[in-house]
């Protein structure tokens, strides 16, 4: 008997992404069998784009458009509530985000660098730099909006590895429970040594980052849950924090076809005698564990902006 393939489910959040979201969308499409849309807001084209590429490729799902605060566990949580209805034991689902670009793509990635009992990838980021002379070069009129045109990796060549990490990539079951309360599922899976290797592109060009920077400013200032995040990136109202000195220490140059260097990273493992008891745990009674974990509730749902909130940011960042 020959067993289907594993599918790959891209569960993505959108707000205000239309410079990139093309891109993305094409690079997804590569590699991914669904991608699973929720635009939380977007006051530019994004959704519109989101629904020309729906409208040429059905892997491309636009689930919904509504007005609500970013919600790490509840967004998440939704977007995978909707996904799993067409997900089956033994596909894998990831968390992604716009601005991410897959160095290794997710099955080559499964293929290639897990081990058959590993079932949780956490990424590796290169968090790629706006420097000073990017911005020069936008302000002296050398790089405009039409150069968005242009693969992101052309005009982004300066990279930061980050040592920080985060689960990604997760082969699904049916019994695994994701509760309103997490930003992944419990028990997730058997966590693999190689970290997901992914591009990241948060800050593109002068004009999209003082976009960026406002919408947080206006989320922060009218959102009680976020009154207090103090270091957090959301708290960051000034985009100027996000350019970085053309000789920065630690940074790396990337020509768009060479290989990354693979740093291999360990923070994200526990220690050994750990990961050995997990990894009975997670082959032997994950579906038991699994049934005395908090369900996801059918009501659960990110948090509305309030439409007083919503004319803030049309006439602020609207079109």
């Amino acid at each position: 008997m020959v067993m289907d393939k594993p599918r790959f489910h891209a569960l993505l959040p959108v707000r205000d992404e239309a410079d990139i979201i093309g891109q993305c969308l094409r690079h997804m499409l590569t590699w991914a069998d669904a991608i699973h849309v929720f635009d939380t807001g977007s006051l530019d084209d994004t959704w519109e784009i989101v629904q020309d590429f729906a409208a040429k490729d059905r892997r491309v799902i636009p689930l919904k458009k509504d007005a609500v605060y970013y919600s790490e566990q509840l967004l998440r949580g939704w977007l995978f509530h909707q996904a799993r209805k067409q997900m089956r034991n033994g596909d894998w689902f990831l968390r992604v985000d716009a601005d991410e670009f897959h160095q290794i793509l997710p099955p080559e990635f499964v293929r290639t660098r897990m081990r058959k009992h590993e079932t949780v990838a956490w990424m590796q980021y290169y968090h790629f730099q706006m420097t000073a002379s990017d911005v020069k070069a936008w302000e002296s009129g050398k790089e405009t909006p039409t150069d968005r045109q242009r693969p992101i990796e052309e005009r982004r060549r300066w990279y930061i590895p980050s040592d920080y990490s985060e689960p990604r990539l997760c082969r699904y079951r049916d019994t695994m429970q994701w509760p309103a309360t997490h930003s992944f599922p419990f028990n997730a899976g058997y966590v693999a040594r190689e970290r997901l290797p992914i591009r990241h592109y948060p800050h593109r060009d002068p004009e999209q980052s003082r976009r960026r920077a406002r919408l947080r400013a206006i989320m922060v200032a009218n959102y009680h849950e976020w009154c207090q995040l103090e270091g957090h990136h959301w708290a960051d109202s000034d985009w100027k924090k996000y350019i970085v000195p053309d000789d920065l220490p630690g940074m790396h140059h990337w020509q768009p076809g060479a290989e990354f260097p693979d740093f291999h990273f360990t923070s994200h493992l526990l220690r050994p005698h750990i990961r050995t008891v997990q990894r009975l745990v997670h082959t032997f009674c994950l579906p038991v564990l699994d049934r005395r974990r908090n369900t996801w509730s059918e009501t659960a749902y990110p948090p509305k902006i309030p439409d007083v909130v919503v004319k803030v940011l049309e006439r602020e960042l609207g079109r």
